[in-house]
């Protein structure tokens, strides 16, 4: 894998998108949509040793655009009882474009932190970044159901699939970054995904999300996680389970436990920090501390992370600092710039 290339990168991306829901007398909603995406970018990869067999090295200038068409149903099915209100809603969507266009010519920065579970299952482009845009025919699908119980709170559930309908599958092709390999979306019949979660009241919120295999059914990847938010606070606890992905560096299972804290300490003020504990080699092995500034307009935040990686046997982790710095004008624009650095402890 290449994370990043030694060199210069600079791209220009725009997107124009509409949609437009109908619903007729029977309540079935029609979501036709259509999109155009165009990237721009020059590029100065240093011929470094091995970058070759990734990149193209040396100048180069690249153009790309992404058509899309598609349409999204949707039929909730209502019933209204004296404990409450529940409702069953299957969802289908069909996409149509063109495959995605020079794979591996373009570095992949932005888009590495891929995971394809049931909040992005009804995502046009399921890439997290720019670096990266879904090409290909694709059909997504699945069923919600939602109840709201008197004095007991709200259940919501989401079970669906993902299938490539014609073209080449944007996550089997690697790129530089390897991303979309091991994800579950990388055949042609993709992992199957659901969520669960109950909110007993304004303060608590219990939430699970999985990944289970498509021929065996085995768990890929499964995520527990409670929350609450009082006060000035919101904090959380939350328990992974991931399988190995080892196209993508992770050789082996992972297991882990990761709590986060917020407290605002101003009205437009906040402070953050978070810990995460490695069940597996039964070691902490992330610290966070960061602060922001936020209002209706403008976000300003900056964090401290400390990772630790441990291997086997006696080998001290290696200790990494990265420094994030992030600033939104919100509705506008986002930026984010990331430091690091690292050593052995």
């Amino acid at each position: 894998m290449l994370r990043g290339i030694p060199g210069n990168y600079n791209r220009f991306s725009a997107e124009s998108q509409w949609r437009r829901s109908f619903t007729d007398s029977l309540g079935q909603r029609f979501t036709p949509f259509v999109s155009v995406r165009a990237d721009a970018a020059s590029l100065h990869v240093n011929d470094d040793p091995t970058v070759a067999n990734f990149i193209q090295t040396g100048d180069s200038e690249l153009t790309r655009a992404m058509p899309t068409v598609g349409v999204e149903y949707r039929y909730p099915f209502i019933s209204v009882q004296s404990w409450g209100t529940q409702t069953i809603e299957p969802i289908a969507q069909v996409i149509a474009r063109p495959d995605e266009p020079q794979t591996g010519r373009w570095p992949n920065e932005d888009s590495q932190s891929f995971i394809f579970d049931a909040s992005n299952l009804f995502r046009v482009n399921k890439f997290s970044g720019w670096d990266r845009v879904e090409g290909g025919g694709r059909a997504n699908y699945g069923i919600q159901y939602t109840a709201q119980i008197n004095k007991a709170g709200a259940f919501t559930a989401l079970f669906g699939q993902s299938a490539q309908l014609f073209g080449a599958n944007s996550y089997s092709q690697a790129g530089t970054a390897n991303t979309g390999l091991d994800s579950g979306l990388d055949k042609t019949m993709s992992d199957y995904v659901a969520s669960f979660s109950y909110q007993p009241n304004s303060t608590l919120t219990f939430s699970s999300r999985y990944r289970f295999d498509q021929s065996s059914f085995d768990v890929k990847r499964l995520e527990l996680e409670t929350s609450a938010a009082f006060d000035r606070w919101n904090v959380s606890l939350m328990y992974g389970d991931y399988a190995a992905q080892p196209e993508i560096g992770f050789l082996e299972r992972r297991q882990g436990v990761y709590g986060t804290a917020r407290v605002k300490i101003a009205s437009n003020w906040v402070a953050t920090g978070a810990v995460r504990w490695d069940l597996q080699a039964n070691q902490i092995n992330q610290y966070v501390v960061g602060a922001g500034y936020v209002d209706d307009c403008f976000v300003l935040a900056a964090n401290y992370v400390t990772s630790y990686n441990y291997s086997a046997g006696t080998t001290p982790p290696v200790l990494s600092h990265a420094f994030m710095l992030q600033i939104g004008l919100r509705t506008l624009a986002n930026s984010s710039s990331t430091g690091s650095g690292s050593g052995v402890q």
